[in-house]
């Protein structure tokens, strides 16, 4: 698999590469310092995945993400020192079309193996989802308003969305009205630790109300 890092941070480039040289099939493309590189380089030598850093000088991870979607699109993978600190920036990435989020790993005896296999796990499961190349998402021009019938819309929607789900939601949930009528469940494959970051996200880009579900909600 052809991968490339963007990352300001020497440290984290070298843990990265570490991790990645453990798997004979990945290959390191390129690494670049800033998202305004990484956007210049992907459109020269487009990878199968890059490895995205959230913070970064010149251009930020998400910027970055929304241009490489837009003129060269690959798949991308947040690798980001802290998803929690960071959860605004991370769903804002993912609503351009990241795939999916996780810590960076950290050389020597204050890393854990844990992280380092977290980080091969998300990549074994994109290129597993996607082929190796996946195709830039889209989806078709929404209408300017959505109308709905009470004879059609059912009492309960539900949703169910893996990797690069957060994308395809905002596009959804943006486009409802807040009288909907009609309550709506979402099932998202996501790490737990940033669940509700996500909802946050959400609850940014609809006027309906999104909460995280609890044991006995109606």
């Amino acid at each position: 698999m052809k991968i490339a890092i963007v990352n300001d941070m020497f440290i984290a480039i070298e843990a990265l590469r570490r991790v990645l040289m453990t798997i004979a099939e990945h290959e390191i493309v390129w690494i670049a310092k800033d998202g305004a590189e990484a956007v210049a380089k992907c459109a020269k030598n487009t990878p199968d995945l890059i490895l995205m850093d959230l913070i970064m000088p010149v251009m930020d991870g998400v910027e970055a993400t929304r241009q490489i979607m837009k003129r060269s699109p690959c798949a991308i993978l947040i690798v980001t020192a802290s998803i929690e600190q960071n959860s605004a920036k991370v769903f804002e990435a993912m609503g351009y079309g990241a795939l999916d989020a996780v810590n960076t790993p950290v050389l020597g005896n204050q890393g854990t193996p844990g992280a380092a296999l977290a980080l091969l796990g998300k990549i074994a499961s994109i290129a597993k989802l996607n082929g190796k190349s996946p195709p830039p998402l889209s989806f078709p021009s929404p209408p300017s308003s959505v109308s709905f019938s009470s004879s059609t819309l059912p009492s309960l929607i539900a949703i169910g969305s893996s990797t690069g789900g957060p994308k395809a939601l905002s596009a959804i949930l943006s486009r409802l009205p807040a009288n909907l009528g009609a309550a709506i469940v979402i099932v998202q494959h996501v790490d737990a630790q940033f669940a509700e970051g996500m909802v946050d996200w959400l609850n940014q880009l609809t006027p309906l109300t999104v909460k995280k579900a609890s044991v006995g909600d109606r």
